[in-house]
This record gives structure tokens, C-alpha cells and sequence, in this order.
């Protein structure tokens, strides 16, 4: 199964749920969907990821999800929320956000409801 991309207009919000693996294929084409969503808030957007299916990410997908990370962030992303499940794919999530050199607020979650939770309270942390 491929990367889900759903866009929540009214709070501002990109939520993207990874499958359980990632192929190239599928790669390629989430990185160009996934621009063309941040592209069209034109402004300011939250990010929610789901990583809970997520197993291993090789390597080469970390660099990429590194990049596109980075290039959300200057292209708006203000938050950002993973869903893990286990400490593994934490780890992975942290990774990815420490290769990106992410500076914006960004926390790891075990559920979807306190992701979305956070990232629509804009007092929280």
C-alpha cells in the first residue's frame, strides 16, 4: 500500500500515513504529491505523519524524508506530529528530524487523537 496524502483545508493540517514499507516507486511519487500539497497552503501548515505501520526505513528513504522535511519547513510547516508505536519507529522518526535539521516544535505521539490534539492547540509546546 502506498503513502495516503489527505489535506485538512479549514485547520491548515497535512496528514500523511506511511505504509508499512516503502519502495522507491511509491518514494517517487509521494515526494511529488507531498510538494504539491505543501505548495498549495501558500502560507503557514501543520504536519501530522503517521508512522505507526511503518517497519524499517532504509537508509537512502531517511535522506530523502530528511530533504523533504527541510523543504517543508521553508515552505511553512510551523509543526509537526509523528505517530509511532514502538520505540523502533521513534527512532526513526527522530532521524529523520534530526537529519532535517528541523528548528520548528515537533513531538512524537502514540496516538492519531493526541497528534491532531496538539497540532490544533496553538499554545501547545
Amino acid at each position: 500500500m502506498p503513502f495516503q496524502i489527505n489535506v485538512h483545508t479549514q485547520d491548515r493540517i497535512l496528514e500523511v500515513i506511511y505504509p508499512a514499507q516503502v519502495t522507491s516507486e511509491d518514494l517517487a511519487e509521494y515526494l511529488s504529491d507531498v510538494k504539491k500539497a505543501i505548495n498549495a497552503f501558500n502560507g503557514e501548515w501543520s504536519a501530522l505523519v503517521d508512522q505507526s505501520q511503518l517497519r524499517v526505513m532504509p537508509g537512502d528513504v531517511v535522506s530523502a524524508m530528511a530533504s523533504l522535511n527541510a523543504y517543508a519547513q521553508l515552505h511553512g510547516m510551523m509543526r509537526s506530529a509523528r505517530v509511532v508505536v514502538d520505540p523502533p519507529s521513534g527512532l526513526q522518526a527522530w532521524r529523520m528530524t534530526k537529519r532535517a535539521m528541523l528548528t520548528i516544535p515537533t513531538r512524537t505521539f502514540e496516538s492519531r487523537g493526541e497528534a491532531l490534539a496538539w497540532l490544533k492547540d496553538p499554545e501547545a509546546d
